[in-house]
């Protein structure tokens, strides 16, 4: 699914593609590890939804070739036209690659798009994952759906009031979505230590030592288990 030419990783150079299947290998043990893994799926889809909207708010637009890019704009408070307004938004909010950037905003939206794929990669790993934990992938697309819709209309109304933008959300609809996303982030907790465990697991798993040509490799006198924290 994520490996083949065409599919979300098929574009990316080998090693790429090997890190973040490996990181997503070390996802899914720790969710299996934890006491509550649903809960800690479910963490985790929060965390990484909030990641994906705070770029994808920018590519979500009518004919974006995405069915969950096109349900977000379907939701109050996701216009779909923030992708027009790149003009006004980068200086504040992509100043960095703007200053790198030519007359097209090539830089701007090389990393918008960067950090979206990248995002919406781990998303749809843990709705893999929940839809197993609950043995019910519809159910899992809904949670998915709903986390979706409330954080691109918190982010698209972040950057519209940064921004200066006229607003999509009346105050009522804007305290409102403040309140479900702080109620989300709130259950969520701090995603560092975990996603700095998640790096360490995965990076383990995909360092192996340089063997020049004519130099046999040692065998390792370890385990399988100890040889690859993954298998455990």
């Amino acid at each position: 699914m994520f490996a083949e030419p065409g599919s979300m990783l098929g574009d990316l150079n080998p090693w790429t593609q090997r890190l973040i299947i490996a990181e997503n290998l070390a996802k899914l043990a720790l969710v299996f590890e934890a006491e509550e893994p649903a809960e800690a799926c479910y963490r985790d889809l929060i965390r990484e939804i909030d990641t994906e909207a705070e770029s994808g708010i920018y590519l979500a637009r009518p004919g974006s070739g995405s069915d969950h890019l096109d349900r977000a704009i379907d939701e109050r408070g996701v216009s779909g036209r923030l992708c027009h307004e790149i003009g006004v938004i980068a200086p504040a909010i992509f100043a960095d690659e703007l200053a790198h950037s030519a007359d097209d905003y090539d830089l701007v939206w090389v990393t918008i798009e960067a950090r979206y794929d990248r995002a919406h990669v781990d998303a749809t790993v843990s709705e893999l994952i929940m839809s197993h934990l609950l043995d019910d992938a519809n159910a899992a697309r809904d949670m998915t759906n709903a986390i979706r819709a409330l954080h691109y209309a918190f982010h698209e109304d972040g950057v519209r009031r940064r921004c200066g933008l006229p607003p999509v959300l009346d105050s009522r609809e804007r305290r409102d979505v403040e309140i479900m996303v702080g109620e989300f982030v709130a259950r969520s907790g701090s995603y560092d230590a975990r996603t700095e465990e998640i790096r360490q697991r995965a990076e383990s798993h995909v360092r192996r030592p340089l063997v020049t040509a004519g130099t046999p490799a040692i065998p390792s006198q370890r385990s399988p288990q100890e040889a690859d924290p993954l298998l455990n």
